[in-house]
């Protein structure tokens, strides 16, 4: 009974003066969907990427959450320069894409109320090299969201008739619109590393993304009502994730971080992954590719423990799963469930390529 009690007050207390503004989107797996985390982080890791991902959560508490969506990023036209060794008079070549561009669509919904945000994001990145094993990228995000809501099935104090609910009576709310839609801009700024790998088992392959980004950069306005035209506050984003191998092992150490900030609210992630390489192989071009499990653990500050998994094929194919353990004030309720989250990844090559040449005569 408590529980529903519960539920009930939230229902009345949140919902009742609509001005709920809608979470933006958020995944415990924030590596997989990176065009919500940094702009600048498109086309960064492959020249060319598509993901697929799934989100339910709360379900042991009252209507879950479903976030689901699709992203694509890639590269663009090639160009390349030459670089020579003075002491082993060595030419190595460079490929390089300076642009990429990616697409994005993200969906939920949540509640009796069916309060669903849809996103369309559009990126474009650019990049300067700033030496053969790294380089900064400069990204910048246009987006159009959409809100909507069912208020029919929402519960309004105005609709106790003084013994009871009554569904017949007015609930007194002054709503402009059930849906509503908005343009949205974020920028980034990343800069990312890529150790050269001469020998496979070294296994001394050094990996570095650490970004700043800006959303809600133009302030867009959002309400259901027409008293209210309040406007989303900007939101400050700084990330990092690592790769570093532990010298001649089959394992490397993946450890990762999210800090996010709008207005009063925060969201702080940080963890670890280890991988374990079970089969590897290397082309001439420089390329290492890799078959691995991963296994991670995470904590979202004053919220939940995170436990992961990954799998990937070659560094081509790639699946990973979830799973929230909810640890906040809300464990009476929820009994420590938060919600499962499943990825699935595939993308071509690597960004960077490097060739060696002969030696001229």
């Amino acid at each position: 009974m408590s529980k529903k009690i519960l539920i009930f007050i939230l229902s009345i207390v949140v919902l009742n003066r609509y001005k709920v503004k809608g979470q933006d989107f958020h995944f415990s797996q924030f590596g997989e969907a990176p065009q919500l985390i940094n702009p600048a982080l498109s086309g960064v890791s492959s020249v060319l990427k598509a993901s697929l991902i799934y989100r339910d959560q709360w379900r042991t508490v009252t209507v879950p959450y479903k976030t689901y969506g699709f992203s694509v990023e890639s590269r663009f036209k090639t160009s390349s320069w030459e670089q020579v060794d003075g002491k082993s008079m060595t030419f190595t070549k460079k490929s390089f894409n300076r642009f990429a561009g990616g697409l994005s669509f993200y969906s939920d919904k949540a509640g009796d109320g069916n309060l669903r945000t849809t996103q369309f994001n559009a990126n474009l990145a650019t990049f300067v090299p700033l030496n053969k094993e790294s380089n900064l990228s400069i990204g910048f995000q246009t987006s159009v969201v959409q809100r909507k809501i069912d208020f029919s099935n929402l519960i309004f104090s105005n609709q106790y008739n003084g013994t009871g609910y009554d569904a017949t009576m007015i609930n007194g709310e002054n709503s402009r619109s059930f849906s509503f839609i908005y343009p949205d801009l974020g920028a980034g700024i990343n800069w990312s590393y890529t150790g050269s790998e001469k020998l496979i088992v070294a296994n001394r392959q050094k990996k570095a993304n650490i970004g700043l980004a800006i959303f809600h950069i133009n302030r867009p306005k959002q309400s259901y009502l027409v008293s209210s035209t309040p406007k989303i506050g900007m939101k400050y984003v700084l990330h990092g994730d690592f790769v570093i191998g532990l010298p001649h092992t089959n394992v490397a150490v993946a450890p990762s971080f999210l800090i996010q900030l709008q207005n009063s609210s925060h969201e702080i992630v940080a963890g670890t992954a280890f991988k374990y390489y079970i089969k590897e192989n290397s082309k001439y071009t420089g390329i290492i590719q890799r078959t691995s499990v991963g296994f991670g653990a995470y904590y979202r500050y004053r919220d939940a423990v995170i436990f992961s998994f990954s799998y990937d094929k070659k560094q081509q194919y790639g699946i990973g799963i979830s799973y929230d353990m909810n640890v906040s004030g809300l464990t009476k309720v929820s009994k420590l469930s938060g919600g499962p989250e499943i990825t699935l990844r595939y993308n071509t090559g690597n960004a960077y390529l490097y060739q060696k040449k002969a030696k001229p005569e």
